[in-house]
């Protein structure tokens, strides 16, 4: 009796939580399942603003050039904050700018010719607003991630009681059958049923991964401790070249797949520069901060593998949220966890709309 009554109730809990959060649940899915090979989709379709042509014997003209160019097409209102430098030598240069709520635009250079190949408004750019809507449904920070927050902790609780309500009351093997396989000979209200249960168990702890990791975020469990540097404003207030701060970072990592190079906007701020070791995954990255007026390195960061474990689990939080840690085939499982994610509410819904109308 004290069973039936608390797989009840814990249906009951299973089919609210499932109606609060449905629709949110259903958009989280399928923008992070086209956000999973954003990446390899932007070098398809942005081709024309990611890959330039490598003259002849030609060699990148000097990041501050770069760096100048970049800004004359913002204007002096939109400071530059950061730069990507990709090492592969056909790739062009980033530039953004960022004011939240304002403006957020890129602009492309060529390092050869140091010709702008296009000038991006990020806020309207395809990836940036599947992103955006991921994040914060396009509702602001403030609503958005509030909203997104307790819907992905219901989802936790979704997740959780639907693998109790799934658990097979009698190991039999015409009872697995029905727990493991999907009957795709049924009719719809069957078929609905093992769409719902059997890819929900088989998604179960990819997407127990993702929705933990996404927690991770929303409570600022991996926002990183940030020791207190500043530049020295004392000696004086003229920029040493960034060509030097970068290329003190290159002669570190010469294997480096790209660099993210943060400009302060504060005078006494810092120049702060992470060289990504892998392309895919962002946990295998060395940091690096320098003074922005002699260019002198205040601080290295640790390696991936010689941080402490605590560290490491916060490390790879996006890379295991995106399933780039396991590479492409983490990425595919991301993709396809993403999808079944978004169903879920669906045929929930479908299955809590026929049972009311067989009902009434």
């Amino acid at each position: 009796m004290f069973r039936i009554n608390f797989k009840k109730a814990l249906y009951q809990l299973h089919l609210w939580l499932g109606l609060c959060s449905g629709l949110v649940v259903f958009i989280l899915g399928i923008t992070g399942s086209i956000y999973a090979f954003a990446d390899e989709l932007k070098a398809v379709l942005y081709r024309d603003r990611l890959y330039v042509e490598v003259p002849a014997g030609a060699k990148p003209k000097s990041f501050d050039e770069l760096l100048n160019v970049a800004q004359a097409k913002l204007g002096s209102k939109k400071k530059i904050s950061r730069v990507e430098i990709q090492t592969a030598p056909n790739r062009s240069y980033m530039f953004r700018s960022l004011k939240s709520g304002v403006y957020f635009e890129k602009v492309y250079v060529d390092p050869y010719t140091a010709r702008v190949v296009f000038h991006e408004d990020a806020n309207r750019e395809f990836f940036n607003v599947v992103l955006s809507l991921h994040r914060t449904l396009l509702l602001g920070d403030k609503v958005g991630h509030f909203i997104i927050r307790w819907s992905v902790i219901c989802f936790v609780f979704l997740l959780l009681s639907g693998i109790v309500l799934w658990w097979p009351t009698k190991w039999k093997a015409n009872v697995l059958k029905a727990k493991f396989k999907v009957k795709w000979n049924a009719k719809k209200k069957r078929l609905n049923y093992d769409l719902h249960q059997v890819f929900g168990f088989y998604a179960f702890i990819a997407l127990l991964i993702i929705a933990l990791t996404g927690l991770m975020w929303s409570f600022d469990l991996v926002v990183e401790k940030k020791t207190k540097l500043t530049s020295d404003t004392t000696r004086t207030l003229v920029a040493a070249s960034n060509n030097q701060i970068l290329s003190k970072v290159v002669s570190f990592n010469t294997r480096a797949a790209y660099y993210l190079i943060n400009i302060p906007a504060v005078k006494s701020g810092t120049v702060n520069v992470s060289a990504y070791l892998d392309p895919d995954k962002i946990h295998q990255r060395i940091q690096y901060r320098f003074d922005r007026y002699s260019g002198k390195l205040l601080l290295q960061g640790k390696t991936f593998e010689t941080l402490s474990l605590s560290d490491q689990i916060k490390s790879l939080n996006y890379d295991l949220h995106t399933g780039s840690v396991m590479g492409i085939l983490g990425k595919i499982i991301a993709f396809i966890a993403g999808l079944i994610a978004a169903s879920l509410p669906v045929t929930g819904f479908l299955m809590w709309l026929w049972r009311g109308k067989k009902q009434h």
